[in-house]
C-alpha cells in the first residue's frame, strides 16, 4: 500500500461520515482507542490502521481539539496526543500516566540521551526517514553520559555509582512509554551489523517517539540550569515534566 497521507474523496470526510458503515466505524473506534492506550502509536504497530489515521488526520485532529482540547501530532512513523493541561487537580504527579521525570539525575540523563541519539544517528548513518531503528549498547550510553557529566558539571559531577543508579529507572520509563526497547539477543543475532561485545551488554533500539523531543543545546541548557540550581534531588517545578515537542513547544506527554 502506497504511503500517501493525502486526503481523497470519502476518506477525507468527517468522522461521522466515515463511521456510517460498519468497517469505517470499527476503524475510527480502533484509532481513538489506540491513540489513548499508550504515549505513541507507531506505524509498525498496525500499518493499515496507521495509514487510515494519516489519510483522515484532519478529521481526527478536529475531533480531539474540539472535544478534548488535545493536539494530534502525526508524522510518517508515529502519532501521539499532546495534552496542554491536566483537569483533575486532585491527582499528584506520581498518579498521572505521564512520562514524567522528577529526579535531577534522570532529567539530565534524558537530555544527554537525546544528544546521544543524535550523535549515534550520524555515526551509524540512520536518518529520520529510515525504517530501521537505531540500536545501541546501554554500556555505550552510560560511558557517553559519564563523559558528558564531567564536561558540563566538572567538579559538581556526581559519583559514577549515582549515575548508574539513575539509569535504571530512566530506562524503565523509556520502555514503558515506548521511547526505546530492549532487543532480544536471538533476534539481534540475525542482524547484519551488531555492536561489538553485545553478548556481555544490553542492546536497545530507539523508537520513533524519541524524535519528538528537542535535542538542541538550548533545551539542554534549561535542564543544566535546573540541575545546578539546587543540591536536592527534585528539579524546579515544570522543568522535568516538559520537553520540546514536535512543534518546538513545551508539552506534556
Amino acid at each position: 500500500m502506497a504511503d500517501d497521507p493525502r486526503p481523497s474523496g470519502t476518506e477525507a470526510a468527517d468522522l461521522r461520515a466515515l463511521a456510517l458503515d460498519r468497517r469505517g466505524r470499527d476503524r475510527v473506534r480502533a484509532v481513538l482507542n489506540v491513540l489513548t492506550e499508550s504515549t505513541f502509536f507507531y506505524r509498525e504497530d498496525d500499518p493499515d490502521l496507521f495509514f487510515f489515521l494519516r489519510r483522515n488526520q484532519a478529521a481526527f485532529r478536529e475531533l480531539f481539539e474540539n472535544y478534548f482540547g488535545w493536539r494530534l501530532h502525526v508524522d510518517r512513523q508515529c502519532a501521539r496526543l499532546l495534552k496542554e493541561r491536566q483537569y483533575n487537580e486532585a491527582l499528584r504527579p506520581s498518579q498521572r500516566a505521564l512520562f514524567d521525570l522528577r529526579r535531577r539525575d534522570e532529567c539530565l540523563l534524558f537530555a544527554l540521551l537525546l544528544e546521544f541519539h543524535e550523535e549515534e544517528g550520524q555515526r551509524q548513518g540512520v536518518t529520520p526517514d529510515d525504517d530501521r531503528h537505531l540500536r545501541f549498547l546501554l554500556a555505550d550510553f552510560v560511558t557517553f553520559a559519564i563523559r558528558r557529566f564531567r564536561e558540563e558539571l566538572t567538579d559538581a559531577t556526581p559519583q559514577e555509582g549515582r549515575i548508574f543508579e539513575a539509569t535504571r529507572p530512566l530506562f524503565e520509563q523509556l520502555e514503558r512509554h515506548r521511547f526505546a526497547r530492549l532487543v532480544d539477543k536471538k533476534q539481534a543475532e540475525a542482524g547484519e551489523e551488531l555492536p561489538a561485545g553485545m553478548a556481555e551488554h544490553l542492546l536497545y533500539e530507539f523508537l520513533p517517539g524519541i524524535r519528538c523531543y528537542d535535542p538542541s543545546l538550548a533545551a539542554r541548557s534549561v535542564v543544566l540550569r535546573a540541575y545546578r540550581s539546587s543540591p536536592g534531588d527534585e528539579p524546579e517545578a515544570g522543568t522535568a515534566e516538559t520537553s520540546g515537542g514536535p512543534d518546538g513547544e513545551a508539552t506534556e506527554t
